[in-house]
This record gives structure tokens, sequence and C-alpha cells, in this order.
């Protein structure tokens, strides 16, 4: 297999290999067991959700921010239920519950929000008017899962820096304070709900999406599956490849007729090449051949597992802020894609290269500050130590005949041919830069928005890795295919006077506003 990642790469990250963490869920206490505020309402029902928030047996279990707000409302009201009618459920928790049960529709899981006081969604005509304290556990119990509904909706069910390293976000949750107020007084709590769920139009597609598949599953035949075995090569013939049709066919792939042979469990050169494309869909190695890896890629592309696709992506857009702002770009790492947004439409877009998958780019978001044009490189530490040196010690003048500059630590120019080159191991105590130009490491543009993380975009003399379909061959930064169509939008220049300042081959940096 070919090194598609050739040259050197600018950044040199050491990066925090896959990232992945170990998930701890966020601690959760009692809504019940603390003595609430005031005296004790002698009304039966107020008296009762009194009792019940002193209860430390009340089975609720909430984030600490929500107990206090749930506890404070209430409180506030004199211990009045906020769910009830004529000691029944009234409108607006029917309207409430109706919302909870419906969250598989947004990716959620709907048990996840059913009152403890229920034994279903459905259930409340169970509940007994002449029991104020089962009626007063359903009214906390429907308060806290509309909260943790309101929490989940604006801000996702997981914290996504607990997640990976690589994730540094923090979801704003709604603020349980304010949330309480209006689930708990509002006429229209429905909308509320519905309303905190992510606008960005990806979501409503990918709902939809969600939607269709789930419809389909409901009439659709099981999903063939092909066991894993011997590789079966074009012209051989396998019991396992009429399977293989069968399931090529449920997946929407065109399957030809078997060739001369007539026979559907030789793995002919037409039906050869047919597994090539769904191989190429599916990112794997293109081979025309049913092996272990295709066997996979065959069951992936259940229908379950693209629901469960859906489910995460859904989940993760809700990490995103609310509102990305009028004119915003946006990485879209997934799809090795860049956007450039104006008023909320897409102007542009291009292909990037992200990080690897152990050296990943960072989600993240800042402002783009600066257009460096015919930036110069400086050579991280690591890269003149780990690749460049070997080079110099068999070749002192490796640098001087590329263009590269040396200084010493006073700032002084140097020939690299002057340096003894095996006196040094791990550390070199000289810097080593590379001059503007179309070979630079960094290519003609680079795009600066400062950030812990030491990420930014730029060009890249690489440019044959943009033709590849899985462009993650970066350290963490990101490059861009088409820089000088970028700098002509970021800046609001006209593309003949943004080649002008490049082909100048003079180094300048320009302040966004």
């Amino acid at each position: 297999r070919r090194n598609l990642d050739t040259g050197f790469d600018p950044e040199a990250s050491d990066g925090y290999g896959m990232g992945n963490l170990d998930y701890v869920p966020d601690q959760l206490v009692s809504l019940g067991g603390t003595a609430p505020p005031g005296l004790r309402p002698a009304t039966a029902q107020e008296g009762a959700i009194f009792d019940a928030l002193a209860d430390a047996a009340l089975g609720i279990m909430v984030k600490k921010n929500e107990r206090d707000a749930i506890v404070g409302a209430y409180a506030a009201s004199g211990f009045k239920p906020l769910w009830l009618t004529g000691g029944k459920p009234s409108a607006r928790a029917s309207a409430a519950l109706k919302v909870l049960a419906a969250a598989g529709d947004e990716g959620l899981d709907p048990a996840a929000y059913l009152p403890s006081a229920l034994t279903s969604y459905d259930a409340t005509s169970q509940l007994a008017s002449a029991d104020p304290a089962a009626l007063a556990r359903f009214d906390l119990g429907l308060t806290a899962m509309a909260l943790k509904y309101a929490r989940h909706a604006s801000a996702g069910q997981f914290d996504p820096r607990k997640l990976s390293r690589y994730n540094d976000i923090s979801p704003q949750a709604v603020d349980p304070a304010v949330a309480v107020k209006v689930i708990g007084w509002s006429p229209y709590v429905e909308n509320y709900l519905m309303g905190l769920h992510p606008t960005h139009p990806a979501y409503a597609a990918m709902k939809a999406a969600l939607a269709e598949l789930r419809k389909q599953q409901l009439g659709a035949e099981a999903a063939v599956e092909v066991p894993d075995g011997a590789r079966v090569k074009a012209g051989m013939a396998d019991p396992r490849v009429v399977l293989m049709r069968k399931r090529l066919a449920q997946l929407g792939v065109e399957v030809p007729a078997a060739e001369e042979t007539g026979r559907d469990d030789v793995l002919d050169a037409t039906l050869s090449a047919a597994l090539k494309g769904f191989q190429k869909a599916s990112r794997i190695k293109q081979t025309g051949i049913l092996d272990s890896a295709t066997v996979r890629a065959l069951g992936v592309h259940s229908d379950g597992r693209k629901q469960d696709e859906l489910v995460a992506n859904m989940e993760r857009l809700r990490w995103l802020p609310r509102s990305l702002g009028s004119d915003y770009v946006f990485v879209n790492q997934a799809a090795f894609k860049v956007e450039v947004f104006q008023q909320g439409k897409e102007v542009w877009n291009s292909k990037v290269i992200v990080g690897k998958p152990y050296t990943q780019t960072a989600v993240f978001n800042d402002e783009i500050e600066t257009v460096v044009f015919n930036p110069s490189w400086g050579v991280p530490p690591s890269i003149i130590a780990n690749e460049y040196l070997p080079k110099l010690r068999n070749d002192p003048s490796y640098l001087d005949r590329i263009g590269f500059s040396v200084t010493d630590s006073k700032g002084r120019k140097i020939a690299s041919s002057n340096v003894d080159w095996w006196s040094y191991g791990g550390k070199v105590p000289f810097a080593i830069q590379q001059p503007p130009g179309r070979k630079n490491a960094l290519g003609e543009l680079k795009f600066l928005f400062p950030n812990s993380h030491n990420i930014y975009m730029h060009d890249t003399p690489n440019r044959d890795l943009f033709n590849e379909d899985v462009r993650a061959f970066s350290h963490g930064c990101v490059r861009v295919q088409n820089p000088r169509d970028f700098a002509s939008v970021l800046l609001g220049w006209d593309r003949a006077r943004v080649d002008k300042e490049t082909d100048s081959k003079r180094s300048q940096s320009v302040k966004l506003s």
C-alpha cells in the first residue's frame, strides 16, 4: 500500500491517541430528604408535596442544581402542585407526558423520562384522587422528568468533554431555575419543550431520516446475514455468494445476473465489479473479494446500525452552540469539508484534510483573526530531531541546498554545513525555518484563530491527498484544498487581489474584522 501522507507534517502534534475516556455520569442527588423552607401547608395536597420533599425515600434522583430549582419553585408557590387540577392530572400534564413519550422521535429514550409514579405513559388514570401522597409523587416526578428532558434537549445527554480528550465544547443547558418556572406555569408547555431541540437544518434532516428508517423497518424483511469464512475471489464458488447477492440487493446495490455459468453461488466478474462499488461506498479496500472486512460492512449497513448512527449524530448536534451566528465557517470533520455561511446561507465550500485518528482535530469554536499570505514555516523541534537530524548527520549541507535557514540560540544565521549534527540527540539547539513559497509545508496561505490546541487552517503542497475519500492525514490542523478562494471569501476581496498578494511572494498578515 502506497504511503499517502508524503512530505513532512507541519504540525507534528503528539495528540491524545484515540482520546477516548471512561465516561463518568454526572452525580445525582435525591429530590427528597431535605427540609423544605417554610411551614408545612395545612391543605392536603400542598402538605403532601411538602412531606414528599422531606422524605429521603422519595426515590426521585436529579442533578443538584435541578433539586434546588424544584424545591425553590414549589416553596415559592406554597407547595401547590404544578400538574394537578381537581385531584387529577391536568391538560398541561397530558401535554408534557405526550412530549416525553415521543422522545424516541428525537433520538432519546422515552423510558428515561417516565415519572416513577407511573407504570406507563398512559397510566395516569390509575392515580387515585383520594391519595394525596401518590399524587404528590406524580407531580414532583413529572417536574423532575420534564427538567431532565429540557436539559437533554438543550445540551445533550452526555458531556462531550467526558467522552473524548479532543472535545473542547461546553454545551449550555437551559437554566433549571428558569425552566421549572416555564414548564410549571406555561399553558403551552409542549411548545417550550420541543423548542429546546437544535434548530440546525441538519437536525431536522436527521430526525426525518430516523422516522423514515423506523417506518421502513416495520414492514421490512429481516436483514440477510452473511457469515464469515474463507475469502472468495472472483471466479470462485461459495454458498455464501448467494446470501451476499441478497444482502447487496437489500442495501440498494444493483446486483447483476449470473454470467455464463448461470450459477448464483459464483462470484463472477460483473458481481465482483458491483462488490467493488459497495466496498468503495463502505470505505474499505476495493478488492472485489468477499472477505472478512466485506462481511462486516454488509452487517454494518443494516438499518439498525444506520439508526444508531443517526441517534449518535443528533446527540452531537445538541453539543453545538445554539446559534452559530449569521456569518461563520464550519469545518465538518466527518465529511472532510469546510463551509462558509453568510446570513445563514452557504456561500462557499471546499474539501479539507483533518487530523489522523491518533492526532485528531479538536472539536471547539473560536474566531478567525488573521489571514497570512506566504507564511514561513518554523520546523517544530520534534520534526528536527526525528525527521531532519538523521538526514543532516549523513548530509550536513542538506538544509542549505533546499533553501532552509538555520539560526543559533542568539538568532544568528549559520550554514547547516557548518554544524556538527552528530553532536546532538533529542534536543537540537538550532531553529530551522522554511521560507515562503509554493513548496512550503504550510503552502501559500494560513488562517489563524489563536487557541489552546495550536490548531489552524492552511494550504498544503501535497495536493494529491485531496483525491482521497477519507482525508484524515494531519496532526490536527485543517488543510484547505482551495485556500485562495477561502481567503477571498473571508476578506471580501476579489480573487484577482488575492492572487496578486499571493503571487508577490511577500509575507504579510491581514487582520479580519
